[in-house]
């Protein structure tokens, strides 16, 4: 991932957590976009994007750097939240 899509797809990851969130809260659960597993691989590709972006700050080095992007059926219910949101 190149470096100036780090911080949008970072915003874009807490974006759609966030909305979840706010989701469970108001529902009690019931209308939950993410299950815990997904939410799971979700913050596994921020943390990957963070490592990602502690390297090119020069805080770890190449070998640390974890790489993990989100599986395809994950990935398109982040972009049908996102547009949700925009709508």
């Amino acid at each position: 991932m190149k470096e100036f899509q780090l911080p949008q797809r970072l915003n874009n990851l807490h974006t759609a957590l966030e909305q979840c969130s706010q989701i469970d809260l108001l529902s009690d659960g019931k209308n939950k976009v993410f299950t815990i597993g997904e939410r799971i691989a979700i913050n596994q590709e921020r943390g990957s994007i963070f490592s990602q972006i502690a390297h090119e700050n020069g805080e770890i080095t190449m070998l640390e750097v974890r790489t993990y992007k989100v599986p395809p059926h994950i990935e398109n219910k982040i972009k049908f939240t996102l547009s949700k949101i925009t709508n």
